[in-house]
């Protein structure tokens, strides 16, 4: 009779070294347990396509006007601070909108001609009233009027340089700044929930149960009375709501919010 050692199975190999740790460089120490003796390993090559900044940088232009564009951005830092004032300088920022505790030294931005305002408020909650207000009114001292209607009109839109960009940022660029972002766009005309979906499709993740609720019920022209870019004062209600009307309803056929 035949009989099976109960030892048969090999054991893998195990390594002599233990991974306990990674510096900030992103080297990975490890432990030789004969010896106790650290050995630094080498670190991994960093992906090419790999941006120095902690999320990418989401710029946003309203489809129904080229006068103003706004960028979302996460919080940088002032050792971060001079990858972010590149784009910025690329992207023709004129201000920059601070929606949580500051992080940086606003005299850095401010050098470059940037201008700072701090307006926080509470990280997954909406904006009060007066920051709403403040923005909108700043927005509509940035935005470009151009002249429509004339024979120049198209000639006189290649000449002008890049509308102005607003950035706007809290700390991880989801919550607080898109849905700064999304009441000026509804205040543009676009239909309230169209700004959800048009933001969304540019910078995934952005906005909670409750921010997408306040986007729907907000009532434009109730804060800022004047429509944004008109320059003439008019209410929201008057001879431009057919316009208004009929371009809130091809972008609902354009950005229609997934259930």
């Amino acid at each position: 009779m035949s009989t099976i050692s109960a030892n048969t199975s090999a054991h893998a190999p195990v390594s002599m070294f233990r991974s306990v740790s990674t510096d900030s460089s992103g080297s990975t120490i490890a432990v030789n347990p004969s010896t106790a003796r650290l050995q630094r390993l080498p670190t991994p090559p960093r992906s090419p396509g790999l941006a120095p900044l902690g999320r990418q940088l989401t710029l946003i232009e309203p489809p129904m006007t080229k006068g103003i564009r706004f960028l979302i951005l996460d919080c940088p830092t002032d050792s971060t601070l001079p990858f972010y004032m590149q784009e910025l300088k690329r992207n023709y920022v004129t201000d920059v909108v601070r929606c949580c505790e500051p992080t940086y030294r606003a005299e850095t931005l401010q050098a470059q001609g940037i201008t700072v305002h701090d307006w926080p408020f509470r990280d997954g909650a909406v904006p009060p009233v007066n920051i709403i207000k403040n923005w909108l009114q700043l927005v509509d001292t940035r935005i470009v009027r151009r002249r429509s209607g004339s024979p120049s009109a198209s000639e006189e839109e290649e000449d002008t340089p890049a509308a102005p960009t607003i950035a706007v940022h809290c700390v991880a660029g989801l919550g607080r700044a898109p849905i700064l972002v999304a009441i000026a766009m509804i205040e543009l005309g676009m239909a309230n929930l169209d700004t959800v979906e048009f933001i969304r499709r540019r910078r995934r993740g952005c906005f909670n149960s409750n921010q997408i609720q306040y986007i729907d019920g907000y009532k434009r022209g109730k804060i800022l009375k004047n429509a944004l870019g008109s320059g003439s004062g008019a209410s929201s209600g008057t001879t431009s709501g057919g316009a208004a009307s009929g371009l809130k309803s091809g972008l609902s056929k354009m950005f229609r919010l997934k259930a």
